[in-house]
């Protein structure tokens, strides 16, 4: 765990020649701005996100995976690049040659996110950068999104902060020797921030039609109740459906694949994921790592650790750990339940039917009377939605 890893799209390495590169007090002579960048920060890794379109200078174009691989291997060997170093060739759109079916280009954009977060799980950096000096000018740009997504999942997943920083040099032209390098932006990507960032493109039902047409092994709408249960702390239900999450997400992983065709010298991207693809991926895969396995029980303190690390504002996690030390203090009396006993009964005396409104269960950070069982054991108070549970999804 630990380190920096630096994240670049590329252009046709062919063309890059020597140039010194000024980061403070260091100065690097490279070929590749992003190496410069490496070797003046010590950086431990380098990911190069490389377009397919470079397949007409290193292989065939009319098969992704052999073509791509080409790829790979003759940047590799241009730039001699170490074993620290990897490649992830990406469809990219360039003039009339090479196309996505939609024509598009966000397609770049979803591949990227995948990529990355690939390597961003097996590197487990505390630091990204991103430099954006090469490549053509969308590619810069979604790659710094998908980055900034990559890296707000691998935040929640790992329950620790990841910084992230944007850098460009300065463009090099004519002679010119030296290039200073600048910073462009700086965040610290947190848990709770990396909340607010993933699930934001569900909070507004607006958006579904936006995405169930990309969801069909998600449930439907599921993604939905995912992101706000999730932006409002309702652990217990995202705990209890991360079956249903971790089938979501492994239904995903197929639409990342890409398949091209040449049609009359015109290389077209016929399957290739969407924006949609890397957001919904991003939601599950988030869940997935928050929770580990399908758990259908807390106790008080463990929900209260998630509030901590998680609830995307101070007023969530207020509400969450005011609830929690407030039915705590059922394990103090004489009358504390040993059993599971729904909270509508301890409070009232009567056991109500499973029953809940949104706005109810928001107030009471997700414990809502209706829907909550609660037990002492030890001294400690577990919840649970037992049977409740699909009243409370109903309710999301």
């Amino acid at each position: 765990m630990g380190g920096e890893v630096v994240v670049a799209p590329v252009g046709n390495p062919k063309a890059y020649r020597p140039v010194t590169y000024v980061m403070g007090e260091a100065q690097v002579r490279e070929r590749l701005y992003a190496s410069a960048v490496r070797r003046a920060r010590g950086a431990g890794r380098l990911l190069l996100l490389a377009g397919f379109s470079l397949c007409e200078l290193y292989g065939k174009c009319n098969d992704f995976k052999s073509g791509a691989e080409a790829v790979a291997r003759g940047i590799r060997e241009e730039l001699r690049l170490s074993g620290e170093a990897d490649v992830a060739v990406l469809p990219n759109a360039l003039g009339a040659k090479f196309r996505f079916a939609d024509r598009k280009t966000e397609g770049y954009f979803a591949s990227a996110y995948r990529e990355i977060l690939r390597r961003l799980h097996a590197w487990d950096p505390s630091s990204i950068v991103v430099d954006t000096s090469h490549g053509i000018n969308y590619m810069s740009l979604m790659a710094v999104e998908a980055a900034r997504l990559a890296a707000a999942v691998l935040a929640a997943s790992h329950r620790r902060a990841v910084d992230l920083m944007l850098v460009n040099s300065e463009p090099l032209v004519g002679d010119a020797e030296r290039l200073h390098v600048m910073e462009l932006h700086r965040e610290r990507i947190t848990p709770s921030s990396a909340v607010q960032l993933i699930v934001r493109p569900f909070l507004v039902d607006e958006n579904k039609g936006y995405f169930l047409k990309y969801a069909r092994g998600c449930g439907g709408d599921k993604p939905f109740k995912w992101g706000r249960a999730l932006f409002n702390g309702v652990y217990l239900y995202l705990a209890a459906r991360r079956g249903e999450v971790a089938e979501c997400r492994d239904s995903l992983e197929a639409e990342f694949e890409v398949q091209v065709r040449e049609d009359g010298g015109v290389y077209i991207y016929e399957k290739y994921p969407r924006p949609q693809h890397a957001y919904l991926h991003a939601i599950v895969e988030a869940v997935s790592g928050i929770f580990p396995e399908k758990k259908s029980e807390f106790s008080a303190k463990e929900l209260e650790d998630f509030a901590r690390a998680y609830a995307p504002s101070e007023t969530v996690e207020a509400i969450v750990r005011n609830e929690l030390d407030k039915l705590s203090s059922l394990c103090t009396k004489p009358t504390a339940p040993h059993k599971w006993a729904k909270l509508s009964e301890l409070y009232d005396g009567v056991e109500a039917k499973c029953a809940a409104d949104r706005r109810n269960l928001y107030a009471h950070g997700g414990f809502e009377k209706n829907v909550t069982y609660v037990k002492c054991q030890d001294g400690e108070l577990y919840l649970s939605y037992g049977e409740c549970l699909d009243e409370v999804e109903r309710h999301l």
